[in-house]
């Protein structure tokens, strides 16, 4: 059997050397290292040999990950940076203007500590990326560029604010795992603040005084020296503040909490503090953690970050909805990356780890070990080739399609579907498409073209499925985002019940509501990418085209109801009252694009006036009608508006595997990220223990040449590890195991194999030794017998260590029912 002591024992990896072959050293060694080198260099992508593909290929492949992920990972920067802009902005004006208010306060025995609050949400993993940012936000001497509140919003004057901008904050952040107690608390942050290297500080550590390092005066002298002039003006600078961070304010030790927060309060006069606290729940724990002692020393003011599923959204708007990237991820394993989003602990980060990384690998030297989704992608397919949005006719990518290629091409569903679709409208097309590969060539191009257009156009449209869900204010309309683009990537949007009910309540809309709602639709898509002016017609999208015929039917919507006259607007009221008169004059006003004659109110009896009749005819008779004469034209309008509605819907929000060639884009391996992101440990052991050969692959763990009609993994093999025998014979027990049996069972099988390596005297050698040879063939076996047998210490303290094995794995406890005796607590062998 391998020696080895356990199966959780670690390994290292020792990539070989990226320098030159030595000297005397042959060819084909020196071809075979620059091979390995070349291997790493380009991070693990090889040449896939089913497509018999050439190394430029595979450079392209590895080119193209690159740009793709590049990209992704730059847009997800972005939209994290802006969802919180408008926050940090609010954190730094009241750190910089915490000290500029302390003298329009009233006169207290003791300065309150200018605190924080930041609740930051339950999503701990995206804590730490967040708190750096905060930090670098305030250590900057200029306010975030965008969403930057202005004075009057902070309650600052002009001269505050001015003050505030020549100086600059100096940040620490503190973690509860650096925070035992209160020295170490001081100490991690004095070391952080004299770590900073600021020019013209000095260090107090460094002096002919002897200081602790967990001493504030130590502290206190680095920062007078950081105030002091250094260019020998003399002038009185404004001081800097000093911000410390608490991470994570519910994992603190409250009591060194209370200490070092009144430590701080009483160095404010000396040393300008500011607290941020970082909270993950809510504001209880706050007061459930610190004496009113301590609270009454704070001057809080609350923060609230955006919440996760909000970033979420954002940002699988800007990179699959919008498209703003390559690669797309397909239904199955996008719904796989929410849900592990939702049950698990709602991190963003964890959301794009997961997006770019297998399983626990993340950045290493600000650098991503390896981009799962986009990288297995562009590593395992071989038509991630012409995943490219610049694709042409002119791409070096088609010049090096091979005949694997084409198959691969032709053996897609999407594109076997198109060729289907072309056997009835063109035969002749369809045959060059399944027979001639360079006609395939120059299809290719258009057809990778015609995916980007769907993307673009899909985006486009899928906004003004927005726009008109947030036209209405109906509770169980409303429909997330990431709800709505799952359905579409499934392809149930169009035919689900909920564009239909969209699309009725728009039709109910009165003249002046619907006037409204052509006038907004028209100008959501004015203020689309899409639609932008183009030079020249042939440059038109098709995005161009339903822009002119919304236009139309805005500009023939105003002309009709323009031309209602004042006279012929009547209210359903008249025509219920049966003749009724409900008042002698109107008042007549213009109400957007409809001009109407709002009615005298009804003149009802007291008990009337409270009744639900009362108000319903009162709401009725405000209501403006179309006349009878314009009364078809309108209806016809309208109409064609719902049909423009539903065409848009049913053109531009089809399933992406109708496109031809989506397989290219659309990343769908949904077994395989399961395998990477969820993980079956119980799974995994069982298998390492009773099929140990499935991990260990050695010759010792194989069965003997003679048995037979047994499977292996029932064998118990005296050649295994003694934990896999000890569970393989646990597998065989109850509820209650003995521990004796269980400690004989195992000794048998060890003293088994012990014996079958035994040498035997062949039996020619017997017969021809005589009374003598009998003898000493006697004294021979029972020497063997000795020396093979075990030493029952031995055997003691291998079971003592299986056991103490499976004990931590979970298999076994102790029990206090019978003390010779465990009991299992697993059932069933996976």
């Amino acid at each position: 059997m391998d020696e080895f002591d356990s199966l959780t024992d670690g390994v290292f990896f020792v990539p070989p050397s990226t320098t030159g072959n030595a000297v005397g050293k042959s060819k084909s060694k020196a071809s075979k290292a620059a091979v390995t080198w070349d291997h790493f260099k380009l991070d693990g992508f090889q040449q896939i040999k089913d497509v018999n593909e050439s190394i430029e290929a595979m450079e392209i492949r590895h080119a193209l990950f690159n740009q793709e992920w590049g990209l992704m990972s730059g847009r997800i920067e972005d939209v994290m940076r802006s969802m919180n802009t408008v926050v940090l902005s609010s954190i730094y004006d009241f750190v910089y203007s915490a000290y500029s208010r302390q003298s329009s306060t009233a006169a207290m025995p003791f300065q309150e500590l200018p605190t924080g609050l930041i609740f930051a949400g339950i999503n701990v993993p995206d804590h730490d990326l967040l708190f750096q940012q905060i930090a670098q936000t305030i250590s900057s001497s200029t306010p975030p560029s965008s969403g930057t509140l202005g004075a009057e919003d902070m309650g600052l004057d002009n001269s505050d604010t001015k003050a505030s901008a020549g100086s600059k904050s100096h940040v620490v952040i503190l973690q509860s795992k650096d925070c035992a107690n209160l020295k170490s608390a001081q100490k991690s942050m004095i070391e952080q603040f004299l770590g900073l290297g600021i020019a013209g500080a000095i260090n107090p550590l460094e002096g002919g005084v002897r200081l602790q390092n967990y001493d504030m005066l130590v502290l206190e002298r680095w920062y007078q020296s950081l105030c002091e002039p250094h260019d020998g003006t003399g002038e009185d600078l404004k001081q800097p503040t000093l911000v410390i961070i608490l991470q994570d304010f519910e994992s603190f030790d409250y009591d060194t909490l209370q200490d070092f927060i009144t430590i701080c309060s009483n160095y404010q006069d000396r040393i300008p503090f500011v607290l941020l606290m970082g909270l993950a729940t809510s504001i209880d724990a706050l007061h459930q953690g610190l004496p009113k002692a301590v609270l009454s020393r704070l001057q809080t003011r609350k923060f609230q970050m955006q919440q996760s599923s909000e970033c979420l959204t954002a940002i699988i708007e800007d990179l699959f909805i919008h498209a703003n990237v390559g690669l797309m991820v397909g239904p199955l394993p996008l719904k796989q990356l929410i849900d592990q989003f939702i049950h698990y602990n709602f991190s963003v980060g964890g959301f794009i780890s997961n997006l770019k990384a297998g399983a626990s690998l993340y950045y290493v030297l600000d650098r991503p070990v390896s981009e799962y989704i986009v990288m297995h992608h562009f590593y395992a397919s071989p038509l991630s080739i012409l995943c490219d949005r610049s694709l042409t006719a002119q791409s070096k990518a088609l010049d090096l399609l091979t005949k694997g290629h084409f198959d691969h091409l032709r053996m897609l569903p999407s594109f076997q579907q198109y060729v289907e679709g072309k056997l009835e409208c063109d035969p002749q097309e369809a045959e060059m498409l399944i027979l001639d590969d360079e006609f395939l060539v120059q299809q290719i191009p258009d057809m990778v073209h015609g995916l980007l257009e769907y993307h673009q156009n899909f985006g486009m449209v899928f906004d003004f499925l927005w726009f008109l869900q947030s036209r209405f204010s109906i509770s169980l309309l409303k429909k997330p985002k990431r709800a709505l683009y799952f359905m579409a990537l499934e392809g149930n949007l169009i035919n689900s019940s909920h564009i239909p009910f969209l699309q009725s309540l728009v039709r109910k809309l009165d003249s002046n509501n619907m006037m409204l709602f052509v006038e907004d639709w028209l100008q959501l898509f004015k203020d689309s990418a899409r639609c932008v002016p183009k030079k020249s017609t042939a440059l038109e999208n098709a995005m161009d085209r339903e822009l002119v015929v919304v236009q139309s039917i805005r500009d023939r919507m105003a002309g009709l109801l323009d031309n209602v006259s004042e006279d012929s607007v009547t209210s359903s009221s008249e025509i219920e009252d049966n003749g009724e008169e409900a008042g002698e004059s109107s008042k007549t006003s213009s109400g957007g694009f409809v001009k109407k004659r709002k009615l005298v109110s009804l003149n009802v009896y007291a008990h009337e006036t409270n009744s639900r009749q009362t108000r319903i005819a009162m709401k009725t008779r405000e209501t403006a009608r179309i006349p009878k004469g314009a009364l078809g034209a309108y209806t016809l309008l309208v109409k064609e508006i719902d049909e423009t509605i539903s065409r848009l819907f049913r053109m531009y929000l089809v399933c992406h595997t109708s496109i031809p060639l989506n397989e290219i884009c659309y990343y769908s391996q949904i077994t395989i990220q399961q395998k990477a992101f969820l993980p079956q440990p119980r799974a995994s052991i069982q298998t390492a223990l009773g099929q140990p050969e499935v991990y260990l692959n050695c010759e010792c763990c194989q069965p003997p040449s003679g048995s037979t009609g047994q499977s292996l993994a029932d064998m118990v093999l005296p050649t295994q590890h003694d934990t896999c025998i000890l569970y393989k014979l646990y597998v065989e027990c109850g509820r209650m195991i003995n521990m004796y049996d269980w400690f004989t069972a195992f000794g048998m099988i060890l003293e088994r194999g012990q014996q079958s390596d035994g040498v035997e005297e062949p039996p020619s050698k017997k017969r021809a030794g005589g009374r003598g040879g009998r003898a000493g063939l006697k004294a021979k076996i029972k020497a063997n017998a000795n020396a093979n047998k075990l030493d029952q210490k031995e055997v003691q303290a291998r079971f003592i260590s299986g056991v103490a094995e499976l004990q931590f794995m979970g298999f076994i406890k102790s029990t206090s029912r019978k003390t010779d005796h465990v009991m299992r607590l697993t059932w069933g062998n996976i």
